[in-house]
């Protein structure tokens, strides 16, 4: 484990980096172990977080030994209005039509930023798997995708987006298990190959 610090804190700042710190130690005492974590400015977005990311490839390594996670939440417009988070590698992009069929659910959408807040205690950029801490009534179905499964380390920002931390995907498997948060192995659509097949067809 590594941390690496390379930015000043003002005290919000350093408010925000001693909430992920504790929880990071939270997950060494639950004996989850992460290979690397690093401090960088607050970023939105996957684009960014590569940006910062190729700054430290002398320790985490090039693109090819990380897969940088996107964390969407979405829920039924409709119906039930079942909650979803789901998680798939950043360079896939998610097929919503084919995913709703999947999950047999009414028209899906992003969720709204005040219920992100309220469900989650967060804010649109800061989503990941750590954020079901927060999910103690366990409204979100979790669907992480099969092919995260085969990356050398996934990359999560620890209830902070500016911090993230590389650790392999059994290990952030293991963070669910610890929360007994049910979650769902599956092939995440990606419109990409919808529309190839579709023009094979």
């Amino acid at each position: 484990m590594e941390l690496i610090s390379t930015l000043p804190t003002d005290s919000i700042i350093g408010e925000k980096i001693m909430i992920a710190k504790e929880f990071i130690q939270s997950l060494t005492q639950k004996g989850i172990h992460y290979n690397y974590c690093i401090k960088h400015k607050e970023v939105i977005s996957c684009d960014e977080s590569r940006k910062y990311y190729q700054r430290f490839s002398y320790y985490i390594g090039e693109k090819s030994d990380y897969c940088i996670c996107k964390n969407l939440l979405l829920r039924e417009r409709k119906g039930k209005r079942r909650k979803f988070l789901i998680i798939l590698s950043d360079t896939k992009q998610l097929d919503l039509s084919t995913l709703k069929e999947q999950l047999h659910a009414s028209k899906l959408e992003f969720l709204p930023q005040d219920e992100m807040k309220s469900l989650l205690n967060t804010t649109p950029g800061n989503v990941s798997l750590f954020s079901l801490t927060y999910d103690k009534e366990k409204q979100f179905e979790v669907l992480i995708d099969q092919d995260l499964l085969q990356e050398k380390q996934l990359a999560f920002h620890p209830l902070y987006n500016g911090m993230s931390l590389f650790l392999n995907p059994t290990e952030a498997l293991k963070f669910v298990d610890t929360i007994a948060h049910p979650y769902q192995i599956t092939a995440i659509p990606d419109k990409e190959k919808t529309l190839s097949k579709k023009r094979a067809c």
